[in-house]
């Protein structure tokens, strides 16, 4: 199978996007298709070899009259040429003008001289071809394919046509009757009128709709807009400006204060204040220099001048990652998006339906078929779909927006609704809930053993690994020459370490391990962790390290009781250090003593005791097999890992453990806006519906094209303001 991204442009609305993908997904050759209208996206996943563009383009003009834009997407970063007003718009606003203007001088100037009426009619009929022409060609074209017939376009254009009906009606009755009837004519005019106005305000709809969706579209793209322009090179005494692409690994780039970082690298000169913010959404500057170099891409340097070397390709860095994580956020959907592509598919024929009915019961009963003639056209014109069809899968998008902004990379508008759907939180201790920085805060050598002796051997054995712990030990210590002196070093995940130094078999880890060793050690009631250490079966004795816990996992713990989660422990650490963290942050339940199989065990317990889902958090790379079977796995601190970033489905990209509970808190968002777009949108167009078919309610022609376009607009307004809503720590 061949996977390809492209970036599709030209739709009109996402109703024609959706039936435009049900088309390809039917294509033989095309395992599967997607089209996030919100991004201008398609992902198409192919059986055998990729169509051609030629070929694709030739596919969707089968369902799609309007003219798009399409080429094959380089995933550098989400395609931002989005126009707020297009040379279409323009085209579309000056026909409205111009009908405008005819509007104006029929009813001022032409109504009191015109008194066989046929002046204003054949005005107003050149109005509302002009307006109309387009809308019908596009039903035409649909008819002449057979496919994506019963849509919005039709929808207008039978209403419009219902008008001119019904005013050339009126406009023979006129001029059967003797003496003429000019009140006739005038209605026979109003009603032409009327249909112009039909698809006038349609059209002025489109363009404000087109308007608010690309202004939304801008404003979620730019949240999520992190790719750097450009990279000054140093080649020798001169600096050159170049695209990040171009830089290779050991190039030297120089960063002024004022400009984005443009690779990942490692400071070698110079100091400096970085905001991550773009990254892991902390806005709180942080030092740069020799002593704390390592640097990522997307980052401004707000003060002081750096030189970087480049330790990874723009492609290979983190920020490249995450904006292809955003960039296919979109071809996962989320519930209430197929919601709507199901809804669209079964909601205009209805409509249709709908207004057919009530014309022939209206005339039936009442024998006014004029009256209900016109009723059927307000609702074919209140019920086209697309103020639910954009709103709703645009404040999953713009939730996607708000969470990178925050530091939160959501990997699809899927998981959102997994999010929604989290019952526990399953989480790691060491560097989750606590710094995972160690310090030594007591030596205790074993009877006849100096101090000396034991850290010696700790520094042999834990020189190798890259543990937090063992990085804590030999944090003081230059321990390369010991490291290469090492034979058959191993790591024990979740017990310990051994190795051979200098023809001795060394052990360092658990009281358990010792014991696993031949090695009994006495019970200690130490709080802190503590490594026990023994050379060739004789114990040396063992050292006590403390790990502070992180001020934001308070907040963790009890932002997520609010929103009625468990947080539960899992830790290889021993029990009454891990009792002693439940009592200080209010945890329900902890698990100590676990190896990482341990952990998958205890997880899938837990995951089989509910009916919700259960979500891990850890670092990503530790506890990668957790956080893959969990039903949602969160990678805490993963701004420079790509394990971390391959193994979650939320990545988070600092330290904050209380991002978990703003994960909750965006996703909480995104589904009580689109479920308040729905019934909002739905209540409006029924309470038209009804004052629409209850005899003596004159409802002007207005009210059912602002039930229609005026709350398009409202509501994709509505969405877009997910944007820019805090999420604070609730008290």
């Amino acid at each position: 199978m061949v996977k390809k991204v492209y970036h599709l442009s030209g739709f009109d609305c996402p109703n024609c996007a959706n039936k435009t993908e049900v088309f390809l997904n039917k294509q033989e050759g095309i395992e599967k298709a997607h089209i996030d209208f919100s991004t201008n996206k398609m992902f198409i996943t192919f059986t055998n070899d990729a169509f051609s563009i030629e070929k694709l383009l030739g596919l969707i003009a089968k369902v799609e009259s309007n003219t798009l834009s399409l080429k094959e997407s380089d995933n550098k970063a989400p395609e931002n040429n989005i126009k707020l007003f297009t040379g279409y718009m323009l085209y579309t606003l000056l026909r409205v003008i111009f009908a405008t203007i005819i509007f104006v001088v029929n009813m001022f100037v032409i109504n009191s001289i015109d008194t066989t009426g046929w002046i204003r009619f054949s005005l107003y009929i050149v109005a509302t071809a002009l307006l109309l022409y387009d809308v019908s060609w596009r039903v035409l074209v649909h008819i002449k394919n057979r496919q994506n017939i019963i849509d919005h376009n039709l929808l207008i254009t039978i209403a419009v046509l219902g008008a001119i009906a019904l005013s050339v009606i009126y406009m023979v009755e006129a001029y059967q009757m003797v003496p003429t009837d000019t009140h006739h004519i005038d209605k026979g005019v109003d009603f032409l009128m009327e249909g112009m106005m039909i698809v006038g305000f349609f059209q002025i709809g489109l363009i404000i709709e087109k308007f608010a969706t690309n202004r939304s579209k801008l404003a979620v793209m730019n949240a999520i807009q992190l790719r750097v322009e450009y990279a000054n090179i140093l080649d020798g005494d001169q600096v050159y400006k170049v695209n990040p692409e171009e830089l290779e690994i050991g190039n030297i780039v120089v960063i002024s204060a004022g400009e984005m970082i443009p690779v990942d690298g490692e400071i070698i000169e110079g100091s400096g204040y970085i905001n991550k913010s773009s990254l892991t959404g902390e806005f709180v500057p942080v030092l740069g220099d020799v002593d704390h170099k390592e640097v990522f891409a997307g980052c401004l340097l707000e003060a002081g001048f750096i030189k970087v070397k480049v330790t990874r390709r723009y492609e290979d860095s983190a920020v490249s990652k995450i904006i292809k994580l955003i960039s296919y956020s979109g071809e996962n959907k989320s519930k209430a998006d197929e919601f709507i592509a199901k809804f669209a598919r079964w909601y205009t024929p209805i409509i249709v339906l709908l207004s057919i009915v009530v014309f022939l019961l209206g005339s039936l009963i009442t024998g006014e078929w004029r009256t209900y003639f016109v009723s059927g056209l307000m609702i074919l014109v209140t019920g086209c779909p697309c103020a639910i069809v954009i709103s709703v899968p645009l404040a999953y998008f713009a939730a996607i927006g708000l969470a990178s902004k925050r530091g939160i990379v959501i990997k699809g508008t899927n998981y959102l609704d997994e999010i929604n759907q989290i019952g526990k939180v399953v989480t790691d201790k060491t560097g989750t809930l606590t710094h995972g920085i160690f310090s030594i805060q007591k030596i205790v050598p074993a009877e006849g053993v100096n101090g000396k002796a034991l850290m010696d051997a700790l520094y042999a054995v834990e020189s190798l690994s890259t543990h937090p712990i063992a990085k804590a030990i030999c944090h003081d210590v230059d321990v390369k020459a010991i490291a290469a002196k090492q034979i058959d070093f191993k790591e024990i995940a979740g017990s310990g370490v051994t190795t051979i130094y200098e023809g001795k078999r060394i052990f360092a880890g658990k009281a358990t391990f010792m014991k696993e060793t031949g090695v009994e050690v006495n019970p200690t009631n130490e709080q802190g962790v503590i490594v026990h250490c023994q050379i060739d079966g004789k114990y040396l004795g063992y050292i006590v390290l403390d790990d502070k816990i992180k001020d934001d996992s308070y907040d963790m713990v009890k932002l997520l009781h609010k929103e009625k989660m468990q947080v539960i422990l899992l830790t290889g650490d021993r029990r009454e250090n891990a009792l002693a963290l439940q009592k200080e942050l209010g945890i329900d339940r902890v698990y100590s003593e676990l190896t990482p199989d341990n952990k998958i065990e205890i997880l899938e317990r837990e995951m089989g005791d509910t009916k919700k889902n259960v979500a891990f958090v850890g670092d990503g790379i530790n506890d990668a097999p957790s956080i893959m079977r969990s039903d949602v796995g969160y990678a805490m601190g993963a701004i420079g890992s790509d394990i971390a970033v391959e193994n979650s489905d939320i990545v988070i990209m600092n330290d904050n453990p209380a991002k978990v509970y703003e994960s909750v808190k965006i996703a909480r968002i995104a589904r009580h806006t689109a479920i308040f777009n729905i019934i909002f949108a739905l209540l409006v167009k029924l309470i038209v519906f009804i004052l629409v078919v209850i005899p003596g309610v004159n409802l002007p022609m207005e009210v059912p094209i602002i039930a229609d376009t005026g709350l398009t607009v409202v509501l994709v307004i509505n969405s877009l303001l997910i944007l820019y809503r805090s999420i604070g720590k609730q008290k």
